[in-house]
């Protein structure tokens, strides 16, 4: 389990909150986490080196899934 804090603008409490009414929710933070299953995530490592053996199988891993 991840416990995360966020700052929310007054926009975007607006947003959960009306997120959270329209699907009979009771908190906020069970809006938060239902609205999260709708992005789509790409992790991209950036300082790894590219010629190791665990780069290679994590690519290798990352085609297998799709």
């Amino acid at each position: 389990m991840v416990k995360i804090q966020i700052d929310l603008s007054e926009q975007e409490d607006k947003i959960v909150e009306v997120y959270k009414l329209v699907n009979n929710l009771k908190t906020k933070q069970e809006a938060i986490k239902q609205m999260v299953n709708y992005f789509k995530v790409k992790i991209v490592p950036e300082r790894m080196d590219k010629d190791k053996e665990y780069y290679k199988k994590s690519l290798k891993f990352g085609e297998d899934k799709k």
